[in-house]
């Protein structure tokens, strides 16, 4: 009959084999994760009703951000299409000043008062 301490010891050579790493994170894989911001998503034409030449933006939250070159003053419908965690605020001034809209989807922004049609420049995304 064999022991279990030969049993044990004649695996021992084996250990190596199988033996698994335990996961490390690096430094660098640190720095990463740091990097990835959550992020809300910006729809944006420059007609009304979703018409003319429409992007999607991806918006960095808790920042004032600038619209994109080019899109300055020319945005006539505009949507947050990440409403259901995040509220975005647009504004007719640079550093997200001046006055601020915060309805998330609005498909003619020439309508109404008409103070944003053409008229925003920064806008500022908040987790709810």
């Amino acid at each position: 009959m064999v022991s279990v301490k030969v049993f044990v010891a004649s695996l021992a050579p084996y250990a190596a084999i199988f033996a698994v790493a335990a996961p490390t994170t690096t430094t660098g894989e640190l720095e990463e994760r740091a990097a990835l911001k959550a992020q809300a998503s910006i729809y944006m034409c420059s007609g009304t009703r979703w018409t003319g030449t429409c992007r999607n933006v991806l918006v960095n939250i808790d920042e004032c951000v600038k619209v994109p070159n080019g899109w300055n003053n020319r945005i006539r419908s505009i949507r947050n299409d990440s409403k259901a965690v995040y509220r975005c605020t647009w504004y007719t001034d640079s550093s997200c000043n001046g006055r601020a809209y915060k309805n998330q989807e609005d498909a003619n922004l020439s309508d109404g008062d008409g103070h944003f049609d053409r008229s925003i420049t920064t806008y500022s995304c908040q987790r709810k």
